[in-house]
């Protein structure tokens, strides 16, 4: 409801808000900037709610019940078995998936609102990068779907609900920083951009910056590149000989130089900010798949709780003298 609300407020005032956008106080700057801090601290509590769920809910629903003690549930058939964990996966994990998913559907849109008209201070946005992509669309349902079934894992498997928390805590944390840092990029070949050299403006105090960009591209690399695309260092030091007064003349130099060294011109590498919902739908994809792959590891820890029969327990009881 808050996102929905400064949403429209944002939508009033016809202008954008990114990720960070904060008051100092919150008088500061009207409503306009109130939605934005609103927002913010909404898309933070989007980024931990997957790391709580997947504590207080997904470890907590299934280590009551082998805390009370496995002798009180009757799970001597493969089938009851199966129906014991998913009926609670329905209850308890079906709803908070959507309610996430509904939630980073309502994020996605306020994060559009007033984007027709980029300006210089509004270039660096994109929905691709983080922790945009993380709170936004379909994909934050499915962080919060494994976070709780990686709870559940850890709950059955190892049977200490302080562990389990800390376990799943630990094993959810890798996931979205792996998909962040070294996976996401590579869901698709990226897209080039060949710029000039234009080195001497790329070695200003104040140089332009690849990744800010008027089309809100996600630039995952930038820098120098020879004939075949092949990144390379330039050695700005071999390219300081004269100290020609003319600006053009010294910038043809440095370009001259830095051609030498085998450099043919500058790439940038990104992926258009088109592609956003193809990346939601392949994230969500491998969410649910090690959401599956976690569900069956709470399946084969859920086997030891399976109640012994009665003339078992009968023949292990000690026989009176």
């Amino acid at each position: 409801m808050t996102a929905a609300v400064s949403g429209w407020f944002v939508q009033r005032s016809g202008e954008s808000w990114d990720f960070g956008d904060i008051c100092s106080r919150w008088y500061d700057g009207g409503g306009g900037c109130r939605a934005d801090t609103a927002l913010t601290l909404t898309a933070l509590l989007v980024l931990l709610l997957p790391f709580v769920s997947g504590m207080l809910v997904g470890v907590t629903t299934f280590s009551r019940d082998f805390e009370q003690g496995p002798e009180n549930l009757d799970l001597r058939e493969p089938t009851g078995l199966v129906r014991w964990y998913f009926l609670r996966v329905l209850v308890a994990f079906v709803p908070i998936t959507l309610a996430m998913t509904v939630l980073g559907l309502v994020l996605g849109w306020t994060h559009t609102l007033g984007r027709g008209q980029a300006t210089d201070e509004a270039t660096s946005f994109s929905l691709m990068e983080f922790p945009n992509f993380q709170t936004t669309g379909i994909a934050v349902g499915a962080y919060a779907f494994l976070a709780m079934s990686t709870g559940s894992a850890a709950a059955l498997l190892i049977r200490n609900t302080v562990v389990a928390m800390v376990t799943t805590l630990l094993v959810f944390f890798i996931v979205p920083v792996a998909l962040s840092a070294m996976v996401r990029e590579h869901y698709t070949a990226p897209d080039i951009d060949v710029q000039p050299i234009d080195g001497l403006a790329r070695a200003a105090e104040y140089s332009p910056s690849p990744y800010r960009n008027l089309d809100s591209r996600w630039v995952i690399g930038a820098g120098f590149a020879d004939t075949d695309g092949n990144m390379i260092d330039a050695d700005y030091t071999i390219c300081w000989g004269s100290d020609n007064s003319d600006r053009q003349q010294q910038a043809l130099e440095v370009d001259n130089c830095l051609r030498e060294q085998g450099i043919d011109h500058y790439a940038v590498v990104y992926h258009p900010q088109s592609r956003y919902w193809h990346f939601q739908f392949i994230e969500t994809a491998v969410m649910l798949l090690c959401s599956g792959l976690m569900m069956a590891l709470a399946l084969v820890g859920a086997h030891g709780l399976r109640r012994q029969p009665a003339e078992n327990r009968m023949s292990e009881m000690p026989k009176s003298v």
